[in-house]
């Protein structure tokens, strides 16, 4: 089943169904405490009872019901979507014309959806920020039978970023869970050049691999990734990133939103995983050594400015539904 599919049915549950149900459970203990009015011959206490049973059963038909059918039909809907961009995915894993397609309908798509929320921009600029939502996981992949990090050494960059996007932008950055990918990567998925080199590999295996793994591992966002509207932000566990230096070391990357997704050494701090991700929604580098987008020695409580928290709010990973 879908994550939308899910989502509504979870809207329903907590907007309308509980306070029905809260309802119902007052009313009936309303009328059994109730007296009886001996001169309306207890049609008081009677009414008081039809009420509850109406309300009873049309919360019953109309929630219950119409909650079961939504979801069967929104979950149809969803398979079939994901099952096509499941199938358009494995074609854009075709190394070099795969890639370049890619590349084309992501930024594509993310011209498009940066216009369509021109409006929350210049609102969030003004300090409208009404509280949105993104997605993102964690794919390790599997080498000689094991996986090249565990899930303990990545979930400081987990819950740190969940955290920094909460205070800083108002973004419910919901982690959809890590996944280790069994298929073998070719070497270049392990060591990614941060580079002119590392922008064309993607193009070639090493795209294709990335490709590949988000297909096998996040079947429900398929549909997403094609359309780019709430597209899910994959963060890849690699060996290595490159180009280092004798005063630095690159310990994670994003080609900015050419891609859905980013990558970082399972070993890096706790701010890195936020970083890259600030880069996937278009924020470049900052000057302040306080900022989440400086380049390197993130500080501890990092921040945004104003803008850059609108360009990240009006990324295409950055929703409302």
């Amino acid at each position: 089943m879908g994550r939308s599919c899910r989502e509504v049915q979870d809207w329903i549950e907590t907007q309308i169904e509980q306070p029905i149900e809260e309802w119902e459970n007052q009313q009936e203990e309303r009328c059994r405490n109730e007296s009886c009015n001996w001169w309306t011959l207890c049609l008081n206490k009677l009414f008081c009872w039809l009420v509850w049973v109406v309300v009873k059963v049309v919360r019953w038909v109309l929630v219950t019901v119409g909650k079961w059918v939504a979801r069967v039909v929104c979950t149809v809907v969803n398979v079939v979507l994901d099952v096509a961009g499941l199938i358009i995915s494995l074609i854009l894993a075709i190394p070099i014309l795969g890639g370049i397609i890619r590349t084309v309908l992501n930024w594509v798509t993310e011209v498009i959806w940066r216009i369509v929320g021109l409006v929350d921009f210049l609102g969030s600029l003004v300090g409208i920020r009404l509280r949105k939502k993104m997605y993102f996981g964690v794919i390790i992949p599997v080498v000689n039978g094991a996986p090249i990090a565990t899930t303990s050494q990545l979930q400081a960059q987990v819950d740190q970023a969940m955290a920094l996007y909460d205070t800083l932008c108002n973004i419910n950055l919901r982690f959809t869970g890590f996944c280790t990918f069994n298929n073998a990567p070719p070497d270049g998925p392990l060591t990614v050049g941060c580079d002119g080199g590392g922008f064309f590999a993607d193009w070639w295996l090493t795209g294709s691999y990335f490709e590949f793994a988000t297909a096998g591992c996040k079947f429900e966002d398929s549909w997403r990734r094609i359309i780019g509207y709430g597209a899910e932000i994959i963060v890849f566990v690699v060996n290595n990133v490159t180009p280092d230096s004798a005063s630095s070391s690159t310990v994670g990357c994003s080609f900015a939103g050419t891609h859905n997704y980013v990558v970082v050494e399972a070993t890096a701090g706790p701010n890195v995983a936020a970083h890259e991700m600030g880069h996937a929604c278009l924020l470049g580098h900052d000057a302040s050594a306080g900022n989440l987008m400086f380049a390197s020695n993130i500080a501890a409580a990092p921040t945004l400015t104003t803008w850059q928290i609108s360009v990240v709010r009006g990324s295409r990973h950055c929703t409302y539904l």
